[in-house]
């Protein structure tokens, strides 16, 4: 009984000094932070990408409690993710805007290629 006490009493130490050694993830908080606020200002990004935009959101508050609550591993892993769920939002974005511009291009070269036909009879 006494080296099972002793065992679980070393474990706890460990265990805690592991959690106590964990740099602070000030800034992987400070890039996330920046992120979400940049795509969250983005009435594009909010319009087009309203699930990852609000992936990042939900990720960065989860980070903030997490910095809270001192488990620095867990705020800065939901950190990371919050600031790939920006970029994500910012390049989903860019892609339809893409997407767009190139079907006007068709649209307008389909209207010429029209043109050239009428005048050519």
């Amino acid at each position: 009984m006494r080296i099972t006490s002793i065992a679980l009493l070393a474990a706890s130490a460990a265990l805690l000094a592991a959690c106590s050694s964990a740099p602070v993830p000030r800034e992987q908080m400070a890039v996330a932070k920046s992120a979400v606020e940049r795509v969250n200002t983005n009435p594009g990004i909010v319009s087009s990408a309203p699930v990852e935009l609000q992936a990042a959101r939900d990720k960065l508050a989860r980070a903030e409690r997490a910095m809270s609550n001192r488990d620095y591993v867990q705020a800065r892993r939901l950190a990371e993710q919050a600031s790939v769920d920006a970029q994500l939002a910012e390049s989903k974005t860019a892609a339809l805007r893409g997407e767009s511009a190139v079907r006007e291009v068709q649209d307008s070269i389909r209207s010429l290629d029209d043109e050239l036909q009428r005048r050519g009879q």
